[in-house]
């Protein structure tokens, strides 16, 4: 149960906004840290993969192809997930689907090791992978607001971007990229799988509630909460920003990171962990600044990202050589990512209603799932007609464009506090 219930008793008592004097919440971080590494190595590893076994001319489109497949299944099955989240026990589908990715990791492990030289398995891979993501986002997310009060929601919610998020785009990758420029990609896959491994035991440790069965069947329970989100103007605010990063920032950010490496900077592999690693360090460190300072306009914060990130990612685009890259990406960290997911998951789980937490966390999955992999074609297709640099560049200054849109137009986001 959350803390507030633990404590009813003493309603007088004010509760702390430090979420890890909770034990379970301090359990729920640490298996965070461990899923969200295990995921960020892969984002290095598979494109390395496809790397190594396929000429340049065909890599940019390989490498989009890979993304879209691990994306595209998460969208397919992302709503259906949120409703699982509300009907079964959260720590049953963490438990069940992280135990499936770090399967796949040791197919990796044996497709690598055995130099198999083929990339059609990446494609299917991808896929399983993907699928499991649409069941484990939304549980790990709703699994918060059970565990903790309401006055801890946001620190909750920041420190778990720091656990997932900045593990996810800076510990995970950074490690996979000197993990397979030192030891080898089998290496590196093998970290991965044993990360995912002890992310499932993690959770297992977690007791939360169980869901109050509504009586209604699924899609009468994902009907009901697409109604709910349709209802409220809030809601729907924040789930539409969620769709611009996928399109215009992560995608094709994921796309060229490996092009820019190898071709504009003619660095070793490791730069592609680094890079990775820099823009995840300015997560974490605008993460922690956000734990301490209060901000009065958050939804004003949060429409804002998307114009202060961009063009520092438009900087990393024109950069002349990796440190200024480097530099260029922790600032785009701390002025985008670091805002957007800590404010947008804070708002969301402040503002819905505890019953729908899974099929809200879910839509919200969903808006970034169902447009990154836009963001993959759309900077495949680019980088394959033009490099990866005018990518870049196209692609920052129409979420600029959009995020002044936002700013001054979106009134049900903006004003929140």
């Amino acid at each position: 149960m959350a803390q507030g219930a633990a404590t009813g008793g003493a309603a007088a008592r004010p509760v702390s906004r430090n979420p890890f004097s909770v034990p379970q919440y301090r359990a729920w971080w640490l298996a965070s840290v461990a899923a969200g590494s295990g995921v960020g190595i892969q984002a290095v590893t598979v494109p390395l993969f496809i790397r190594d076994r396929l000429d340049s001319e065909r890599l940019p489109l390989a490498i989009a192809a890979a993304l879209i497949c691990q994306t595209l299944p998460g969208a397919a099955f992302a709503l259906l997930g949120g409703v699982v989240a509300d009907r079964v026990e959260r720590r049953r589908v963490l438990i069940r689907t992280y135990l499936v990715a770090a399967a796949v990791s040791l197919v990796y492990v044996v497709l690598a090791g055995a130099d198999v030289r083929w990339t059609w398995p990446v494609f299917i891979l991808a896929a399983i992978v993907g699928s499991a993501g649409a069941f484990t986002n939304p549980a790990r997310q709703a699994m918060m607001p059970q565990i903790l009060d309401q006055a801890q929601i946001q620190n909750g919610a920041i420190f778990g971007t720091l656990a997932f998020m900045a593990t996810l785009q800076f510990g995970g990758p950074t490690a996979g990229g000197l993990l397979s420029d030192a030891a080898g990609l089998p290496v590196a896959f093998a970290a991965e799988a044993a990360l995912l491994g002890a992310a499932a035991l993690l959770f297992w440790r977690i007791a939360t509630d169980r869901p109050v069965p509504t009586g209604r069947s699924v899609r009468a329970d994902l009907a009901a909460g697409v109604r709910y989100v349709v209802r409220e103007p809030t809601l729907r605010g924040i789930l539409a920003l969620g769709t611009v990063p996928g399109v215009l920032i992560m995608g094709p950010f994921a796309v060229t990171v490996v092009l820019m490496v190898g071709a504009e900077f003619g660095a070793a592999d490791r730069w592609v962990g680094l890079l990775w690693g820099s823009f995840g360090a300015g997560i974490v460190a605008g993460s922690l600044l956000l734990s301490v300072v209060r901000v009065p306009r958050r939804g004003l914060l949060l429409a804002g990202s998307l114009v202060g990130g961009p063009l520092f990612t438009l900087g990393y685009g024109l950069a002349p050589n990796t440190g200024a890259a480097m530099a260029f990406l922790f600032a785009a960290g701390i002025a985008g990512p670091a805002i957007f997911i800590n404010f947008a998951v804070a708002l969301l789980q402040e503002h819905a209603d505890r019953a729908m937490m899974g099929r809200v966390m879910s839509m919200y999955g969903l808006a970034f799932t169902a447009s990154v992999p836009v963001g993959y074609l759309q900077a495949g297709i680019q980088a394959s007609l033009w490099g990866p640099r005018p990518t870049l560049v196209t692609s920052t200054a129409l979420c600029t464009a959009v995020g002044m849109a936002a700013v001054l137009f979106l009134r049900p986001v903006t004003r929140l506090r």
